[in-house]
């Protein structure tokens, strides 16, 4: 039990110093502009974030609508959260080191294979594509979306301490229910899609 304690503050302490370091840098990635806009990424084994989307009163908070991103897909094809409207959606932050990541995925996984009109996003904080695309191959991950943050700052723009955290939106794109933390059993995430549905 202590280790995996460990693991995740150690993971805290990391992610802070990554969002201290975004938020305080005025250096851009090769590509980028002053919005922190990347050029739309080519196919590859997993989605990338592209874009950040600003609007008013957006935020990673409970009542709060979720903040908006744009990204694209494997296939290439370029969508944004706002696109999700009239579903649920969740928005799982994590990457392949965090042990608690790596224990909830599988859970993530079943409970998304039973909910077809729920879309599961799994936003990987800087990773490789290809570190990503082998571990959803390892697992076996076929219900989940897998997206690259990789500029870390849509993870910032949530408000990410630590890893997994996981938020549960609304149709109307409103954050119900926000879970830090794991791993979650399938019995949490089933309740955090009943919060974002509605208790439907």
């Amino acid at each position: 039990m202590m280790p995996t304690r460990m693991a995740l503050a150690a993971g805290t302490v990391i992610l802070a110093a990554v969002a201290i370091a975004l938020i305080s840098s005025d250096r851009l990635a090769p590509g980028t502009s002053a919005e922190g806009t990347l050029a739309p990424p080519s196919t590859g084994p997993v989605g990338a974030i592209y874009q950040q989307i600003p609007r008013p009163g957006t935020a990673g908070r409970i009542g709060a609508e979720a903040p908006l991103f744009a990204w694209a897909t494997p296939q290439g094809q370029l969508t944004n959260l706002e696109v999700l409207r009239g579903q649920a959606v969740v928005i799982n932050f994590w990457a392949t080191w965090c042990v608690p990541c790596r224990d909830e995925m599988p859970a993530l996984d079943r409970v998304a294979a039973t909910h077809p009109r729920v879309t599961f996003l799994e936003i990987d904080l800087q990773e490789d594509p290809e570190v990503i695309g082998a571990f959803f191959a390892r697992y076996r991950l076929a219900h989940l979306q897998p997206v690259l943050d990789p500029l870390g700052r849509t993870t910032t723009r949530y408000g990410v301490l630590s890893l997994p955290t996981t938020f549960f939106v609304d149709p109307d794109g409103v954050i119900q229910h926000i879970r830090i933390g794991g791993p979650m059993s399938e019995e949490e995430i089933e309740q955090g899609i009943a919060k974002a549905a509605g208790g439907t």
